[in-house]
């Protein structure tokens, strides 16, 4: 009897995703740096941030002036690039595409190629955007840097224009304008809106554009996995907890995934400056979280947004209230549409659990032949 209790044992567990595989893969932590190399790492993040800073600062009373010049020519955008004129008129058209004209909030576009630095300087950032927020003292313009990375340097290039793929350029753009499109389409956030969004780095604002990701087109690695893939269930419990309770099917995961960064006392940094990380590959506190709020708009209508948007209300109560469901209820409804459910907690495959009742049947066997032949004395 024994022997089949420890058959059933091992048929059981380990739970499945939970066996090392003993391959690495790209989702493998990198080796612990030592603590020199942490320090220079830490000190080359902090110089990315004060100098993007600066350069921020800088410019942007230069691009005031090109922003009331565009705006007496009719126009909310105006788009400054090193690249050529393509990038300049895709700029335009992911405008027009996400529903923008003339906006209060004037959008300033700055497009800048990922240069090598030099040697004395820590080495710059090829996926990484910055954003200026209206503020205080630019009340009705929004500026977004977006760094082309090297792919866009090379597709560019003059011997090159005539196989750009110009819808992927545009694409991208759209995701370039990030938190500046909210602003343009409905102005500034109410204060616990902002800090909200501020607090989280605005990851639940970042795509306002229309339609839903094509099948394995997403921008995470769970909607382009499948769970057929090795590294499938690396990349689900690579999620923080709340978005993979999410992912389950759990309102109250998905509800905790999308208020986190609410506060009874909101503030607001000045100057608001976002410096966004763009990589595809890092993971967000909800799995294409960066759509969130911009299908929220669609599914609810313009007014009922602008009513949350602009709501002095708890976080909570002014989405719940425009969604007329609870927060965690619609987004699991949301998170559905997007990606398949997982199940979470210990489960055995069919061919493990068929092995382990032949054994148990086979041991129940054994023992009772071995029973009805012992000899009472």
């Amino acid at each position: 009897m024994a022997a089949g209790c420890v058959a059933l044992a091992l048929a059981y567990l380990p739970p499945r995703g939970a066996e090392p595989s003993g391959r690495h893969s790209f989702l493998t932590q990198a080796p612990r740096p030592t603590p020199a190399r942490a320090r220079a790492q830490a000190l080359a993040e902090d110089w990315r941030r004060t100098d993007g800073t600066l350069r921020l600062l800088t410019s942007r009373r230069h691009l005031q002036e090109l922003a009331r010049a565009a705006s007496a020519r009719g126009s909310s955008l105006v788009v400054t690039s090193e690249a050529s004129s393509i990038a300049d008129s895709a700029a335009h058209v992911a405008w027009r595409q996400l529903g923008l004209g003339e906006t209060k909030v004037q959008v300033a576009l700055v497009l800048e190629w990922a240069k090598p630095t030099p040697g004395d300087r820590p080495r710059g950032e090829e996926a990484r955007a910055w954003y200026l927020a209206p503020d205080s003292t630019d009340r009705t313009t929004c500026v977004a840097v977006v760094t082309l990375n090297p792919y866009w340097a090379r597709a560019l290039a003059p011997e090159e224009r005539s196989r750009v793929p110009f819808a992927d350029l545009v694409q991208t753009l759209k995701v370039g304008f990030g938190p500046c499109a909210f602003y343009a389409a409905y102005g500034t956030p109410g204060k616990p809106v902002r800090a909200w969004l501020t607090h989280r780095g605005w990851d639940l604002g970042l795509v306002l554009g229309p339609g839903r990701p094509r099948p394995g087109g997403g921008s995470s690695l769970i909607t382009i996995a499948q769970p057929g893939y090795p590294w499938y269930w690396k990349a689900v419990y690579s999620a923080p907890p709340a978005a993979v309770a999410c992912l389950a099917g759990r309102f109250e995961g998905c509800r905790v995934a999308v208020l986190s960064g609410t506060s009874d006392d909101p503030t607001i940094p000045f100057p608001d400056i976002l410096r966004m990380d763009r990589r595809w590959w890092l993971q967000p506190q909800l799995v294409e979280g960066q759509r969130f709020l911009g299908d929220v708009a669609r599914a609810v209508g313009r007014d009922r947004f602008q009513t949350f948007w602009t709501s002095t209300q708890p976080v909570d109560t002014a989405l719940a209230t425009a969604l007329k469901r609870p927060v965690g209820e619609w987004t699991a409804e949301w998170q559905r549409t997007l990606v398949a459910p997982v199940r979470l907690g210990p489960t055995v495959p069919m061919g493990n659990m068929a092995l382990a009742f032949a054994i148990a049947a086979a041991a129940m066997l054994i023992v009772t032949l071995t029973a009805s032949r012992r000899q009472v004395r």
